[in-house]
């Protein structure tokens, strides 16, 4: 909790008969070599040899009617005689291929394309414009190198002091195996769901702090996922002089939700989808419910479809625990849910609230990222037990 909330204010013919000539002709040029010449036979002339007053005309032009452009007669093909093979008699050199045209290249490898091209045209670039726009200020970037070092420094300093000075530090370095989504697991799998989509928004966050300081994209997508990889390390190093000890199941979902916010930047599809996380104040996580989104708005752009009013819809999967570590004990259930809710960060853009201002921004933050009650409603299933509940809101029901 205190990793996000420092987040939140730190983005490619052989011869063939001419049309003009009787018989299919082959077209022979006058310089074949005599090898390849065709056999004597009377030689015809385009023009005739006397062109009377044109003459003097051609001699001006350098045109010499002594050496008249020939077709070449081939050898007449009998109509029952089988049509004579191709290949040159022995001894004799194979004859210069003429062509009106050159043949196609059979031997030209197929186009490859990097995986950067590939990734280009399975995910075109512009339509996520609006979900990673960013404010600019030239002081940032200017004094690039200086918040280079402060953003980590400062990061990995809030979340070590969040566990050594919060919580009993009174213990010796401790390991704790919690397991991750099991039925026996001390707070049903919420504590899990938490780091994934805790990290999901932390990594965002960072790589939208690189983009403003004047990093590139891919730059700041790289920094903003090992930043905050680092955080969730140095977190639970931390933890492990607490009770709450090391977790190893902890720090993987850190990176599980590191990663899925770095995939959807590199592919350009934050438009289409997104997490969301839920920290309602209490001791336990029995009313909060983290959510995967699929949203309509960037379906119907994408397709170029008006959808009117439904492209402020989420269609969400959710998940959430009730009754672990609640007094007096309640029922325990792992909740799966799937339902509709309202896409906050649509209607934003609707009402021209954009993410390039510094006062658009910050709501940006809160209403992309954290999912409200009452905001959606769905049916959801209990795992523990395999019954349904709903439909309804899931935060207090």
């Amino acid at each position: 909790m205190g990793s996000l909330g420092l987040c939140f204010v730190l983005l490619l013919a052989g011869h063939r008969p001419l049309a003009a000539q009787d018989g299919g002709l082959p077209f022979v040029p006058g310089s074949v070599d005599a090898d390849c010449s065709a056999p004597s036979e009377t030689a015809y002339h385009l023009l005739p040899e006397k062109f009377g007053d044109h003459e003097r005309w051609l001699a001006v032009a350098g045109l010499d009617t002594d050496v008249p452009l020939r077709l070449g007669l081939g050898r007449p093909r009998p109509t029952e005689a089988p049509r004579p093979s191709d290949e040159p008699a022995a001894g004799t050199p194979p004859c210069q291929t003429h062509r009106l045209l050159a043949a196609a290249d059979t031997t030209e490898a197929p186009q490859r394309l990097t995986l950067a091209e590939l990734t280009a045209r399975v995910f075109p670039k512009g339509f996520d414009r609006a979900e990673t726009e960013i404010p600019r200020w030239s002081f940032l970037e200017r004094h690039q190198l200086l918040f280079s070092i402060l953003i980590p420094v400062t990061a990995i300093a809030a979340v070590t002091a969040n566990s050594l000075v919060a919580y009993d530090t009174n213990h010796a370095f401790q390991i704790h195996h919690e397991g991750f989504f099991g039925k026996d697991t001390v707070n049903g799998g919420a504590d899990k769901a938490s780091h994934l989509t805790d990290y999901y928004v932390i990594a965002s966050l960072f790589e939208d702090a690189y983009k403003m300081i004047g990093y590139s994209e891919k730059e700041a997508i790289f920094w903003g996922a090992g930043l905050a990889f680092t955080t969730g390390l140095a977190n639970e190093v931390s933890d492990g002089f607490t009770r709450h000890g090391f977790s190893w199941e902890d720090l993987a979902m850190d990176a599980a939700g590191t990663a899925a916010a770095s995939v959807l930047s590199l592919t350009h599809t934050r438009d289409l989808v997104g997490l969301r996380t839920s920290h309602l104040p209490s001791s336990t996580y029995t009313h909060d419910v983290y959510s995967a989104d699929f949203k309509f708005s960037g379906l119907g752009e994408r397709l170029g479809v008006n959808l009117g009013p439904l492209r402020w819809l989420l269609f969400s999967v959710t998940y959430n625990a009730k009754g672990y570590r609640v007094n007096p004990a309640e029922e325990h259930q792992r909740q799966v849910g799937f339902e509709i809710g309202l896409n906050l960060q649509q209607i934003l853009f609707d009402l021209k609230v954009s993410r390039g201002t510094w006062w658009g921004y910050p709501l940006h933050v809160v209403a992309d990222n954290i999912r409200f009650p009452f905001t959606a409603v769905g049916m959801r299933v209990d795992l523990n037990r395999g019954k349904w509940h709903g439909p309804n809101a899931g935060n207090f029901d």
